[in-house]
């Protein structure tokens, strides 16, 4: 993917987003966990194409459902 006009990209929460696309002449702003920036994968393009402000909020424990026992989806109560 190519996107010659991008300017600022924000991530949070997003641990499956892999890629992000290659930029032309600008350098964009990626606001993003740090761990995540990580794990990029790099398809031709480099890192150093960007600009980075890590979050200060890190990767949390993702809860996969209520006390209760109830899928995430569902209304504890």
């Amino acid at each position: 993917m190519f996107a010659p006009k991008l300017e600022t990209i924000w991530v949070r929460g997003c641990w499956g987003l892999k890629r992000i696309p290659a930029t032309s002449n600008s350098c964009p702003m990626v606001d993003c966990e740090k761990e995540w920036w990580e794990k990029l994968e790099w398809d031709g393009h480099h890192p150093s194409l960007f600009k980075t402000c890590h979050s200060k909020h890190y990767k949390k424990a993702q809860l996969s459902g209520c006390a209760s026992g109830a899928p995430w989806w569902a209304a504890c109560g």
